[in-house]
């Protein structure tokens, strides 16, 4: 047998050690990368080089093999991985493209802008209008999507935006998006990160939707709150409204436990003034936070505030003091 022969089966053999080793380490999300179906091109080329440089310490492939682009192109060629173009966006971080790990993949596989959300940020949260979607508390398709990196809190810097809020001055960093930093644009839909403060996102679920893929989300009562929190995010008003109508599906201690946890009291003032506004009867867990928001509102009279921060009201709700959409 020629050396060159000798040589291929020897790759060949090397090449199927990589391939196994690459579906273990796909088999099954984790903690590190909750989804393993669909991956970021930088996730998965250091993936890539990881598992290279394992398997080269272990001895089971030579220095000789491949390189990442070499085995991007191979395992393209063979069907197990499939590359899922993105217009880049205007962030440091833009991607450009993802790719799905799974054998006969191609333009007819399916990937939710959750999943592309995950892949994206391993260690994010699908947040804003992306969450509202994911939960069925709105029935309008988001233009756009979101996921937050929770962040510590730096120390001195308030809990609570100062009052009264007012729209953004246009003038004033025209260049930075209001909505986060846009990574990418898929089927013409952009795609945001954003950071957000540790302490003010206390309703964070996994949701396993496969072995292989889990996504981290807000859960719904802090879904409903970040409507109240980050309006514009979360599609404004009509959204807003349309999610609260589904408030019976929430559970109301976890949405009192929140808004104790939160110590918000502008927040707390405009849930209160959104009740009164539909009409929706508070449940019975919330009427003690309502009632401690309304000792301390008389105790210390809060400023004027919109309904939604930035959005100007017209009618003013006196029991707390919140100026409400007509």
């Amino acid at each position: 047998m020629s050396s060159i022969t000798t040589q291929s089966i020897t790759l060949d053999r090397q090449k199927s050690a990589f391939q196994a080793e690459l579906l273990r380490r796909v088999a099954v999300a984790s903690e590190e990368f909750p989804t393993v179906r669909c991956w970021s091109a930088r996730k998965f080329r250091g993936l890539l080089g990881h598992l290279r440089s394992s398997l080269l310490d272990a001895k089971i492939i030579s220095s000789s093999f491949p390189r990442t682009d070499a085995l991007l192109d191979w395992l393209i060629s063979t069907g197990l991985v499939f590359p899922l173009p993105v217009a880049p966006g205007s962030s440091a971080q833009a991607e450009t493209q993802f790719y799905l790990v799974e054998v006969g993949a191609g333009p007819q596989s399916v990937v939710s802008p959750f999943e592309l959300l995950q892949a994206f940020q391993p260690q994010g949260i699908v947040s804003f209008f992306s969450a509202l979607s994911f939960h069925g508390l709105t029935t309008q398709p988001p233009p756009f999507h979101h996921t937050a990196i929770p962040t510590p809190r730096p120390p001195g810097l308030p809990r609570e935006r100062p009052v009264p809020e007012t729209s953004p001055s246009p003038t004033a960093a025209p260049h930075r998006d209001h909505l986060g930093s846009h990574a990418f644009t898929h089927d013409s839909i952009r795609y945001y990160s954003t950071k957000r403060y540790r302490d003010l996102v206390p309703g964070i679920q996994t949701q396993i939707l496969d072995p292989r893929i889990h996504l981290r989300v807000t859960d719904l009562e802090q879904t409903l709150l970040d409507t109240l929190m980050q309006p514009d995010a979360c599609g404004g008003q009509s959204v807003i409204f349309e999610a609260w109508g589904n408030l019976d599906r929430a559970r109301p201690e976890r949405l009192a436990d929140y808004l104790h946890r939160l110590t918000l009291p502008v927040l707390t003032r405009r849930l209160g003034a959104l009740l009164n506004l539909t009409g929706i009867a508070p449940p019975a867990p919330l009427l003690p936070v309502l009632a401690g928001a309304r000792r301390l509102f008389a105790s210390a009279p809060g400023p004027q505030v919109p309904l939604f921060r930035g959005q100007p009201g017209t009618l003013l709700d006196l029991e707390w003091n919140v100026l409400t959409p007509a």
